[in-house]
């Protein structure tokens, strides 16, 4: 059952990572782009409908990470209590 927690907890990160470079995507607007020689007008660098959906991606997965590990810790008790 650990090896529930353990990836539950690296699906976590992995969501906060994401939501983190979202973010940061938001934040930084008019920030120079690879390829570009310099920084363009904020609406030209972020794409908010695939940044909105990274984010939405983002708390679904780490929602859904959460509930795993939820499942479980009850999992476990109740093997605690079959075994006691």
């Amino acid at each position: 059952m650990s090896d529930a927690l353990t990836i539950a907890t690296g699906g976590m990160n992995a969501a906060a990572l994401r939501l983190d470079a979202a973010a940061a995507r938001v934040a930084t607007p008019g920030a120079a782009s690879a390829g570009e020689g310099g920084a363009l007008p904020p609406a030209a660098t972020v794409d908010l409908s695939s940044t909105v959906l990274d984010m939405i991606t983002a708390r679904t997965s780490f929602s859904v990470n959460v509930a795993v590990a939820r499942t479980a810790n009850t999992m476990a008790k109740q093997v605690l209590d079959i075994l006691a």
